[in-house]
């Protein structure tokens, strides 16, 4: 179990040693062989070095019954999704090591979107295909609407990240953190939970782990349980607990997989004045996020894959 403090925030309201130095280097430059400017650093051929899907993949704009430039933001919506998922990719021309992931568009009809992802190596042979369907809006198809695509984007990138995934678990090998699917958050008063989930997948973003919108046989899901203690000067005093200026938060992540079983948790724990208790709990959120988010990426490092 990994141990981290609940962060407490507060709401507003120098010449013989040169001559000899500078000698010195003189009679060094003497034995040198003159400069040869720009010379190869390397004499090695690095020709034979193949690079894989993650350290270098170009989307290309997405053909098919597409308009045009919504095909090139489709692409680039992608090219993001994937970079969120541990993989280096962009919309650029790439070099010649450079993978190509290809998607084509279909309408089965106003309502229903058929979207193939096609991967290919640098010598164009493919070697991955995702093919998905969506319910889409007319509408906000030929607009090509923001949200629209980002959710495409984001359920590709998934289905990507996961055959990458596969393929490199064959290979004996985690190039990756594997994915984490938000799950609730129990115990927190009001509305707080789902600003508390909200803000940990922002943290857990910030801090370079993966997230799913639905879980994957090789992720994990993560839950928060938020448990209250009295605390503070009152605790001596004897004062009933409703009466006490402070109390203290407890609260324990859980990272488990699909099947229910626990790989390890992450434990916070601070005492705060009662008054962050109510509100619209966005600040405090933020302040157990960010404070939790780095032990939640340690344990997934931990894992083997």
């Amino acid at each position: 179990m990994v141990n981290t403090s609940l962060a407490k925030i507060k709401i507003p309201a120098q010449g013989l040693y040169l001559s000899l130095c500078l000698g010195l280097v003189l009679l060094l430059s003497a034995c040198q062989p003159p400069p040869r400017p720009f010379a190869a650093a390397h004499k090695g051929d690095f020709s034979a070095i193949q690079l894989g899907p993650r350290a270098g993949l170009i989307v290309a704009p997405v053909t098919g019954d597409i308009p045009k430039r919504v095909g090139v933001a489709l692409a680039e919506a992608m090219a993001a999704a994937l970079r969120r998922r541990e993989v280096t990719a962009g919309t650029a021309p790439g070099h010649r090591r450079s993978h190509h992931l290809r998607g084509e568009a279909v309408r089965l009809s106003d309502q229903r979107l058929a979207m193939t992802w096609r991967l290919f190596t640098p010598e164009d042979g493919e070697t991955l295909t995702v093919a998905q369907e969506a319910e889409i809006s007319a509408q906000a198809w030929q607009r090509g609407e923001a949200g629209l695509l980002a959710r495409l984007a984001s359920k590709g990138a998934d289905a990507v990240d996961h055959q990458l995934r596969r393929r490199e678990r064959g290979q004996g090998r985690r190039i990756a953190l594997a994915p984490v699917t938000m799950g609730p958050v129990d115990g927190v008063p009001g509305l707080g939970g789902r600003k508390l989930a909200a803000a940990m997948a922002t943290a857990l973003a910030d801090a370079g782990v993966p997230l799913a919108d639905e879980p994957s046989d090789d992720g994990f899901i993560l839950l928060g349980s938020m448990y209250f203690r009295p605390s503070g000067p009152g605790l001596r005093s004897g004062l009933r607990p409703e009466l006490r200026p402070e109390i203290r938060i407890e609260m324990v992540w859980h990272l488990i997989r699909p099947d229910g079983r626990e790989f390890g948790k992450v434990a916070q724990a601070n005492t705060v004045p009662k008054g962050q208790l109510t509100g619209d709990w966005r600040h405090l959120a933020r302040a157990i996020a960010r404070a939790g988010a780095p032990g939640v990426r340690n344990l997934l490092l931990r894992d083997p894959g």
